[in-house]
C-alpha cells in the first residue's frame, strides 16, 4: 500500500492530434487512472514552452465535454493562453 500524499502525479502525454497547421490537441492521463483522459487544445506558435511548464495545473481547470472527440472525457481550450 502506498503512503498518502497531497501531491498529484504529473500528467502523462498519451498522444496528440494535429487539428490545424498551428493547433495540436494533446491527450493526457495520470498513471493511477489511465481511463480518464483529458485533452488540451494548444497553439504550436508563441509561448509554447511556458504553456508546457504550466500544463499540469492548467488541465485541472474545468473543461467542457469533448464535442465529437471519442478519445477523451474532458477538453480544455488553451489556445488563447
Amino acid at each position: 500500500m502506498c503512503p498518502w500524499t497531497e501531491e498529484q502525479p504529473e500528467p502523462r502525454l498519451r498522444g496528440f492530434l494535429q487539428r490545424a497547421p498551428d493547433r495540436l490537441r494533446l491527450y493526457l492521463d495520470r498513471g493511477e487512472d489511465p481511463d480518464v483522459v483529458a485533452a488540451a487544445d494548444v497553439r504550436t506558435s508563441g509561448a509554447l514552452t511556458a504553456l508546457l511548464a504550466a500544463l499540469p495545473s492548467l488541465i485541472e481547470e474545468t473543461g467542457g465535454p469533448p464535442e465529437g472527440d471519442p478519445h477523451c472525457s474532458r477538453l480544455v481550450d488553451l489556445t488563447s493562453w
